[in-house]
């Protein structure tokens, strides 16, 4: 009977713990929580003369900011986008990039006191971020 009641015990907690994995959203439907060292706005240190900033939220959103010189004319633009992250990568769903194109993801890793985040693809540097907030 005591292994029984030890049984129950141990899948309880993992019921209790596993469920902290997801939140519900406004909807109503289960999202799986992000990573929080992503949650910040970080610039583009690679992409000068323009200015590219890419916010990312608790929500699973992302916005990209960027401001381009074109002849001398500054160009505005916004992209939202959806995003995952796994052990060690942080994927954009194809629906937000190029529809019926296989989700992009890139591998990443921080430095610099999690103030640097650098997106790879291949061994080959995709985007380097600063974090600004």
């Amino acid at each position: 009977m005591k292994t029984y009641g030890l049984i129950i015990s141990v899948m309880l907690l993992l019921v209790v713990g596993l469920s902290g994995c997801q939140e519900k959203t406004d909807n109503g439907e289960n999202q799986q929580l992000v990573d929080t060292r992503f949650i910040a706005s970080w610039t583009n240190v690679e992409v000068s003369p323009d200015v590219e900033i890419w916010t990312f939220y608790t929500n699973g959103t992302v916005n990209n900011r960027m401001t381009q010189n074109m002849d001398g004319d500054l160009i505005n633009s916004t992209y939202w986008y959806n995003f995952t992250v796994n052990a060690d990568q942080v994927c954009f769903p194809s629906t937000d990039v190029v529809p019926g194109s296989p989700d992009t993801c890139y591998t990443y890793s921080f430095s610099e006191n999690m103030s640097r985040l650098m997106l790879s693809s291949n061994g080959i540097i995709i985007m380097d971020f600063m974090k600004i907030s």
